[in-house]
């Protein structure tokens, strides 16, 4: 059975934070911008000027959330590569959105599809989040799993690409988020909170609430679809983007989520060019696999579920495309009782180990 590497992090200092983090990835964060080398050429763009991009948010990150940035210098020093490198691979969702020369190119390959099912759905299995993960062979190589312990009663759970602050995961409180990427005809290159920053402060709240009023006044450059769900059986989903941020609720206890908005289908730039992907959105798939089992859904029905494989090979469970997306890893919360499901790569072919938050 194939574990993902862990690493653990404990300190109230997020400079220390990030000492810690960056000692122990340093070999996997070299390993993986040899990969986004690759991305960023591809979108036309040398690394050197991708560098410079992520530079340039440096001084609007240090004023607005500086607590943060000391913790990305931690990584920084802790690794001995430098700032600006650790800064690309925390904006690389925003930096990878445009062409240098087309910015309104169209992208039909999306990523991730999210869930939460609710107490009423799962029928006294508590609420349960997750999500299966898409990215590129390259990130699942050097993914893993990162415990951190803030020092304050904090404690996260969750996965993330080396360098990262976070992509997913679970807190104490009982709280999860998992995110999926929307693309919209509002995007723009605007400086903004990149999404890494944003998925960490979430994952520090201790309420719901408190959780939800941070998406809601967060103003992005880039749309993407976040999922937050807690213990206490609350879930909402948020379609955002540059102008404005439409929510989602649960229908009779099941929110499912891909790559699609379903708030405002006109500013969708992912689907328009491609009918046939309107077909089926893997969100609705997996909706429809939920529904069969409303009020009796447990971990291992949903975990049967992420391995779907209708509309092969951009099935629920995603296999490698010509642009070199698949499934990359799969995780299931389980709010109630404070640890995780995940499975490595394609969750079809290998095992959910247990995580404890």
């Amino acid at each position: 059975m194939t574990r993902f590497k862990e690493i653990y992090i404990k300190s109230s200092d997020p400079f220390e934070r990030g000492v810690q983090h960056g000692e122990q990835v340093a070999d996997r964060i070299l390993q993986i911008c040899e990969g986004y080398k690759g991305s960023f050429a591809k979108k036309g763009y040398t690394w050197d000027e991708a560098l410079k991009m992520a530079e340039a948010y440096i001084p609007f990150l240090d004023k607005e959330t500086p607590d943060l940035m000391q913790e990305v210098r931690g990584i920084a020093e802790g690794s001995k590569i430098d700032l600006n490198v650790i800064m690309l691979l925390n904006l690389r969702y925003e930096l990878l959105k445009f062409k240098k020369q087309d910015p309104a190119e169209i992208d039909k390959n999306g990523e991730c599809t999210c869930f939460c099912a609710l107490p009423e759905a799962t029928g006294g299995h508590g609420t349960i989040s997750g999500q299966n993960w898409d990215k590129n062979e390259f990130v699942e190589k050097v993914l893993y799993v990162i415990h951190i312990d803030e020092g304050n009663g904090n404690r996260i759970v969750g996965l993330s690409e080396p360098g990262q602050l976070i992509r997913n995961g679970m807190n104490t409180a009982g709280l999860s988020l998992n995110c999926s990427t929307l693309l919209s005809t509002k995007d723009r290159r605007d400086l903004s909170i990149p999404t890494n920053f944003m998925r960490r402060r979430i994952l520090q709240c201790q309420d719901f609430d408190d959780a939800v009023k941070i998406i809601r006044d967060f103003q992005p450059a880039v749309s993407l679809n976040y999922v937050l769900a807690d213990k206490k059986g609350r879930c909402l989903a948020f379609e955002t983007n540059p102008l404005e941020t439409y929510e989602i609720e649960p229908n009779h206890g099941i929110l499912t989520k891909g790559n699609d908005f379903v708030c405002n289908p006109a500013i969708d730039r992912f689907v328009p060019a491609d009918k046939d992907h309107q077909r089926h959105f893997r969100g609705q798939r997996l909706n429809e696999l939920f529904k069969k089992r409303r009020g009796s859904i447990t971990a291992d029905y949903i975990m049967e579920c992420l391995k779907d494989h209708y509309e092969y090979p951009g099935s629920v469970c995603n296999h490698l495309t010509e642009r070199g997306l698949k499934t990359i890893a799969s995780m299931v919360y389980i709010l109630d009782e404070g640890y995780a499901w995940m499975a490595w790569g394609n969750p079809c072919e290998s095992e959910y180990q247990k995580y404890e938050v």
